[in-house]
């Protein structure tokens, strides 16, 4: 017998209690993938793919401060500047459910310039660029409450007091459908013209613009009306974050727990085989085996449980983020967590010690016992 066959053998001796620690092991592992991938996407967002070439302009002061409408036109003649557009993250309740949806005010005739992953026929745009009451709509969102071209949409937003009546012009694909469009305009004109955006969508001509427009932008307003603070779209989404408090510190303190609990099931699992099975250790040694080998193949199994558990957990955590990709956090901020390859290898890595460490105590010992004591030992 092969050592493979014994490995494989001695797990199904306990089906039950082989099958439940594996279990353990394996939702243990997709709760600790998830915080590690979490943990990665914290320190560097995936974005859609346009957001490289988008810098996001606020008020230095507090990202909740307004900005004056005058200070578009002024980063528009930036060098380096291909488009921008005063931007608001309105919330709408629609429907007497009082579903919340989140939109975007814009200037529609700069907007699809700065940001370009929405996908909508020409004609589509034309018209919502013709009408100030326009709303641009996700394929996703309409389909899911039966909205047409012409139907009138009514939002209620409890974030800036005010209804909107729009009238839905365009359709749009994108990855994420979650979101709506309408003018910044007609937004401004129902807070009573105050005319100050939350702040600026800028898109640089290409990457190596970008660092030069965030100095050139925070250097023309220094010491102005509204000092501001020029970001990459990345760490803006950071800062929000920032808000809830330290994440990355929970992330961390969250999964070390998640390490010692896995750690704890395994060594109580592999702690009771062993000593079920030290009386048998023994007769292996008398028939000639090694304590070494011996201590691999009690290894053996306990990796095997171990890191069978964590790519079932890796597998598992995977599919979770597929389903919720593109998900808004607070509706503002869209979830794009995937469980790259880092992340596996450092989840697996986790597998293997916990694996080795939580037999080699109980392996050593076993191994090392006396064969008198060994014999009669009864675990």
């Amino acid at each position: 017998m092969t050592c493979r066959q014994l490995v494989f053998k001695n797990l199904l001796r306990n089906r039950r209690r082989t099958i439940l620690t594996f279990l353990s092991v394996a939702i243990s592992i997709t709760l600790l993938t998830a915080f590690c991938a979490t943990y990665r996407y914290f320190d560097s967002p995936l974005m859609p793919r346009d957001f490289r070439l988008v810098l996001m302009v606020t008020a230095r002061a507090s990202m909740m401060t307004p900005l004056p409408l005058s200070y578009g036109e002024r980063i528009a003649r930036l060098p380096g500047v291909a488009a921008a557009t005063p931007i608001n993250m309105v919330d709408g309740l629609y429907g007497g459910q009082d579903d919340l949806l989140f939109a975007l005010a814009s200037d529609p005739s700069t907007f699809f310039r700065v940001y370009s992953e929405w996908r909508l026929p020409e004609d589509q745009r034309a018209a919502y660029l013709r009408e100030r009451t326009a709303l641009v709509a996700g394929r996703r969102t309409a389909l899911k409450y039966g909205w047409k071209l012409g139907d009138r949409i009514h939002l209620r937003s409890p974030g800036y007091h005010v209804d909107l009546d729009l009238v839905l012009r365009a359709i749009y694909t994108s990855e994420d459908e979650s979101l709506l469009g309408f003018h910044w305009d007609y937004l401004n004109e129902a807070l009573g013209r105050p005319d100050k955006p939350g702040g600026y969508w800028v898109r640089a001509r290409t990457e190596a613009d970008v660092p030069r427009l965030m100095q050139a932008i925070d250097k023309q307003f220094h010491n102005g009306e509204m000092e501001t603070r020029t970001q990459p779209m990345g760490q803006w989404m950071l800062d929000l974050l920032a808000m809830i408090g330290n994440v990355k510190l929970i992330v961390l303190s969250i999964s070390a727990a998640m390490v010692f609990a896995i750690l704890l099931v395994v060594a109580n699992t592999m702690g009771m085989s062993i000593r079920e099975r030290t009386a048998e250790l023994a007769i292996l040694r008398v028939l000639g085996f090694q304590p070494k080998y011996l201590m691999t193949l009690l290894a053996a199994e306990a990796l095997t449980v171990s890191v069978a558990g964590a790519l079932l957990g890796c597998l598992l955590a995977g599919a979770a983020f597929t389903l919720i990709r593109g998900f808004r956090v607070g509706g503002a901020m869209p979830i794009y967590i995937q469980v790259d390859a880092v992340t596996v290898g450092v989840v697996l890595s986790v597998a293997i010690g916990i694996g080795l460490s939580s037999t080699l105590t109980s392996a050593y010992r076993a191994a090392s016992m006396s064969l008198a004591e060994a014999l009669r030992y009864v675990g």
